[in-house]
Order: structure tokens, then C-alpha cells, then sequence
């Protein structure tokens, strides 16, 4: 299976978002090598789908002469990190791990780099509720019209979406988010945003706004004690509703989130995929 697959493992050159080290998939690569599990090799389909759909590479033949062929009395499984999903036709048989909204099974989408983190995590919170970034969909749009002239909610958006933010611009993300109790984490061009996973590794609680729900582990965690959930119809509702929750309950929220901290690292998602998988 891995040797069959070994064109379709290919390097893009561009990684997204810039904090990030590697996409998923190539960390799940390596860690399935490391594990030598010959049951769950033989179900993985060992594809690096985001490097491969960025680069534009001719998947053609991994529709026609692979996909297709797969024996179709077996599971088989893979993981994406691509907002998109994987664009060629999955045979059913096919269990997709998704991050960015699209897949049978939900995974963060969020990404491994501690060090950018670790010098912000415990800043002062002097900020009731902040949102850094770009406008990559009608949902923050409305958010943006809706909460910008709230005094106690900082606002800074841009129409700018790109993998190559200057050092400035990363700067102010980490600073304001660091200090806010609350980030707004509206659904990006996918179902989900990076930001709802970095706000939790910055000390803020997340709000999750969203049209489409895209969450995971929701038969492990109770994701009311983790964020604030907001359907993109109630946005405007978004102030009265954090201005109700207390230093307290703040607190509660972030050591429920440190009590399942693992399940949102690389190895904690592996762990979760290869743990489902040995289990079909």
C-alpha cells in the first residue's frame, strides 16, 4: 500500500498557516511508519492530500488507476487537512478523517509549533473579547458588522487571505489574543478556524461561530464546557452572552480544556484515528 502511494506523498513548498511546522498528514505519515502496525498500514491510504491538491499535481491517475482498484470487501482510511476535503471521488469503503470541515470523522484542525505559544500563554487579560484576522467569509463578515462598534470588543480585520503574514501582523494575532478573555473564532472559507485551537493554546475561550457545525471528539468532550458555541444567526447576541459568564467559570473552562489538552496535539489525534481504526 505504501509503496503504491509514494508519488502521491509530494512537497508543496508552502505551509499554512505560517505558525504551523507541517500539515497533518505528513505527521500522521511518519507516525504510522514509527508504529509498524501491519493491520493498520494495510488500511492507509498514505496520500499528503493538501500538499498534493496546492501544488495542482495530476491526481488522475490516483483516481483511475488506484482508488478505483481498492478491494471493496476492506475498510480503508485516510486523513486530510484541506478545507476542500479530498477532490477525487472516495470509494465508500473509504473513511475520511477530516480538519478543515469536510470527512466522515471531525479532527482539530490545528497544528504543532509549542514554542509560539509558550511565551504568551500568560499574559494579562485585559481584553473582554478580541478577533485578528482575515475576512475569508460572509460569517465574519456579519460578526465584523455586528460587533465592531462594541467598546470592550477589539476588532482587527482585513480583506487580505494569504500563507505569508509579516512578522508584524503575527505579532499583534499572538499579543491581542493572549490577553483576551474571550477570541472570536468565526468559521473560516472551511466549516472551522485554525483560531478556535489557538485561542485554547493562548489561555482565551474560544467562540465558535458557525453556520455548519464542524467539531470533534463530541462523544468524549462536552464542548459547552470547552466554548462559546454561536450559531451565525445569534451573533448579535455574542456580548450579552460573555459579558453573563464570570472570571470563574472562565477558569473551569480553561482546566477542562487542560484535562483533554492531549487530544489536540499530532500525537493525540494519531493516537484517537489509530485507536478508531483498529477497532473496524
Amino acid at each position: 500500500m505504501n509503496q503504491i502511494f509514494e508519488d502521491f506523498r509530494v512537497d508543496s513548498g508552502i505551509v499554512y498557516p505560517p505558525f504551523s511546522q507541517m500539515y497533518f498528514e505528513k505527521y500522521f505519515y511518519n507516525y504510522i511508519q514509527k508504529l509498524n502496525n501491519d493491520e493498520i498500514t494495510k488500511k492507509y491510504i498514505p496520500v499528503y492530500w493538501t500538499e498534493l491538491q496546492i501544488s495542482s499535481y495530476n491526481i488522475t491517475k490516483l483516481q483511475h488507476s488506484i482508488l478505483n482498484t481498492l478491494d471493496k470487501q476492506k475498510y480503508y482510511f485516510t486523513v486530510v487537512q484541506h478545507d476542500d476535503g479530498i477532490n477525487v471521488y472516495m470509494p465508500n469503503n473509504v473513511i475520511v478523517f477530516g480538519m478543515g470541515g469536510i470527512g466522515h470523522i471531525a479532527l482539530p484542525l490545528t497544528y504543532e509549533n509549542p514554542q509560539v505559544f509558550e511565551k504568551y500563554k500568560n499574559n494579562k487579560k485585559h481584553i473582554l473579547c478580541s478577533f485578528v484576522g482575515s475576512i475569508t467569509h460572509n460569517c465574519r463578515q456579519i460578526m465584523v458588522d455586528k460587533l465592531s462598534n462594541i467598546d470592550d470588543i477589539s476588532i482587527i480585520a482585513n480583506n487580505e487571505w494569504t500563507n505569508q503574514i509579516d512578522v508584524n501582523k503575527q505579532e499583534a494575532f499572538l499579543q491581542v489574543t493572549s490577553s483576551s478573555k474571550f477570541t472570536l473564532c468565526p468559521r473560516g472559507y472551511g466549516k472551522t478556524s485554525f483560531r478556535l485551537y489557538e485561542a485554547l493554546k493562548l489561555g482565551s475561550i474560544p467562540i465558535y461561530i458557525y453556520d455548519d457545525c464542524f467539531l470533534p471528539y463530541r462523544e468524549i468532550l462536552d464542548w459547552s464546557k470547552l466554548a462559546v458555541l454561536v450559531h451565525v444567526g445569534d451573533i448579535g447576541n455574542i456580548h450579552s452572552i460573555i459579558k453573563s459568564i464570570s472570571d470563574e467559570q472562565i477558569n473551569e473552562m480553561l482546566e477542562y480544556y487542560k484535562k483533554y489538552e492531549y487530544l489536540f496535539t499530532y500525537e493525540g489525534m494519531c493516537e484517537y484515528v489509530v485507536n478508531l481504526m483498529n477497532s473496524v
